[in-house]
């Protein structure tokens, strides 16, 4: 059985200093650079919060030069928990908007169709919102987990979606219903969030799933941000978790025998 996983970093750069903020990116960059998986990372960019388009352009066109997926990380904490689709709409569109006009800009021929809520909200009026502005792939779904956002209104709670299921189709209602094969929207359900809490027993259990089901190829998403090559302080980068990236990427591939993909070369590979 072949496994793909796909690494995909939400970019919320959180800490005061820009420039530190470009540096942790950069770092990300030189890891997959040394290890190979150039071309093959999913970087979700949260445009609203950090102006990537300003503050950040050297890496998107590096990300782009190398053929790395790029999407949009909303964060809805300013809404404090209370969605209604007009309002959802209007703050995601101008995240889009403001990506795809700096693409438009630097001659790049591409539209942005791929979103992940921040915190992992999942509310029917956020996919209407999202299928409003044209977004057709989403990955927030996190099988036998439940969580809260940044302040602590709930989020999503996935604890009745088994483990090792693979992307399906939905629409706005029905986002947890793993069995659906049919709607607007493709969702990449999640393994594993964080960078230092990849879990190998419970990557195993997807793996023996896949195995149960006779799923092949098997995909495997991780979830991590670049706050987290920081140490505690946020106010250098921290050698030790970038030590730690590296030896789960080598574990993965060595151990493991993984295929590292992007969102879009997995979806192609699995015809959906």
């Amino acid at each position: 059985m072949r496994l793909l996983f796909l690494i995909t970093v939400d970019c919320d750069l959180r800490c005061e200093d820009i420039g530190l903020r470009q540096k942790s990116l950069n770092v990300l960059l030189d890891v997959f650079s040394e290890t190979g998986l150039s071309g093959h990372i999913t970087w979700f960019a949260n445009e609203n919060d950090f102006q990537l388009t300003k503050n950040h352009q050297a890496f998107l066109q590096e990300i782009l030069r190398r053929g790395d997926n790029l999407g949009i990380h909303d964060h809805f904490e300013s809404f404090k928990g209370v969605y209604k689709r007009e309002a959802i709409r209007k703050f995601c569109h101008r995240s889009k908007e403001a990506m795809e006009r700096w693409l438009a800009e630097n001659d790049y021929s591409m539209r942005i169709w791929l979103h992940r809520n921040g915190c992992l909200v999942q509310q029917p009026e956020v996919y209407a919102a999202l299928k409003d502005l044209g977004y057709t792939g989403v990955s927030e779904i996190w099988p036998g987990k439940q969580g809260v956002d940044r302040d602590g209104h709930p989020a999503f709670d996935n604890r009745s979606v088994p483990i090792g299921i693979m992307p399906y189709r939905h629409d706005e209602m029905n986002f947890s219903d793993w069995s659906s094969k049919e709607g607007h929207f493709v969702q990449i359900p999640i393994m594993q969030m964080f960078l230092k809490d990849l879990n190998y027993s419970s990557m195993e259990r997807w793996i023996q799933t896949f195995e149960e089901r006779s799923v092949d190829p098997g995909i495997l998403v991780w979830v991590f941000h670049p706050y987290e090559i920081l140490d505690r302080s946020r106010q250098r980068i921290s050698s030790e978790a970038v030590g730690i990236l590296k030896s789960h990427i080598e574990r993965c591939r060595s151990e493991y025998e993984v295929e590292f993909t992007n969102v879009k070369e997995a979806l192609s590979e699995i015809g959906c």
